[in-house]
């Protein structure tokens, strides 16, 4: 059977995931044990080509409606239906230049309405944020900075060590909106993220400065600070205010700062307090997090040298 190209489908559908991987089918991409068709279903068709027909055009047919669905467009399912039988029957209403048009008009509909929607989305957002900082800035513990920034301490650090902006900072956080739902967190993948402070949002490059290692704050960031009229989607909505719980785990400025010379016993002279960081496995098991003074590591490395020689 000749079947004229579906031209439309590049914009809906280019690879349908059930064919990818069908259900029930093997993870990983391996191919799933082959099931045994029922008599059953084989008495509802004339012979097996017909029966696969079928399947394939049904398969197609989901995939392509929520497709259809998801991308905003609104047409009864009946017509879409129709429509695709005729194309493929070679009955279509329609020339392939009278499809394009239509579609195109189609396409700048839907484009428009959800722009619509989004900018008002964004609005209802901005005007959410706004009006939490406005109440939240008069809550105890919370401060607010010229920049619209909010932050509280909920630990502070022992350490005296604030990273900067060209630092790369070892953090814990979680990531929730104004309504509460979680975006994102390292304390969910099990261990802590390490990225440069110049390359986030604004608020956390702002933010993460007034910490020293080991505290914990409550970042409250407005729309500006954040991922502003865009939003992060689909998790961010565009102009939200967002919560952040942030642990400052440690700095991490090998990259950035030459090893200080050694002295004459060979040993690096260290002028910065150090972080320990037990590994995943050991954090499971109740460890914590140490941050040894400077001052205490010649100490704590002759007390390592006499036990040595002891045994």
């Amino acid at each position: 059977m000749h079947m004229k190209p579906l031209f439309f489908a590049v914009g809906l559908a280019v690879a349908s995931p059930v064919f990818s991987q069908a259900p029930g089918g093997a993870p990983g991409g391996a191919p799933a044990v082959p099931a045994e068709v029922s008599a059953e279903i084989n008495a509802k068709f004339k012979d097996t080509d017909e029966r696969n027909g079928y399947v394939l055009g049904a398969m197609i047919a989901e995939d392509m409606v929520n497709r259809v669905r998801r991308s905003g467009y609104d047409a009864p399912d009946a017509a879409i239906a129709k429509g695709f039988e005729e194309w493929v029957t070679g009955k279509s209403k329609l020339s392939t230049n009278e499809l394009r048009a239509v579609f195109s008009s189609m396409q700048a509909e839907v484009s428009r309405k959800n722009e619509e929607k989004r900018a008002a989305e964004a609005t209802k957002n901005l005007k959410e944020g706004e009006d939490f900082l406005a109440a939240n800035r008069t809550k105890d513990g919370v401060v607010s900075l010229p920049s619209g920034l909010q932050y509280k301490v909920l630990k502070a650090g022992e350490g005296q060590v604030k990273p900067k902006a060209e630092d790369t900072v070892v953090c814990h956080y979680r990531g929730t909106l104004l309504d509460g739902k979680e975006f994102d967190s390292s304390y969910t993948r099990g261990e802590p993220a390490k990225f440069g402070l110049n390359r986030v949002i604004k608020g956390w490059t702002e933010g993460l400065q007034l910490m020293t290692v080991g505290s914990k704050y409550q970042f409250f960031i407005p729309a500006g600070l954040a991922y502003g009229p865009n939003g992060s989607p689909p998790r961010i909505p565009p102009n939200s205010t967002l919560q952040f719980e942030v642990e400052l785990v440690g700095i991490d400025d090998k990259a950035a700062k030459p090893a200080a010379a050694a002295p004459a016993g060979g040993q690096p002279v260290v002028t910065s307090d150090i972080i320990k960081v037990p590994s995943k496995a050991e954090l499971e098991k109740g460890a914590k997090i140490e941050v040894i003074k400077a001052t205490d590591v010649d100490r704590l490395q002759k007390e390592k040298e006499a036990q040595q020689k002891k045994d």
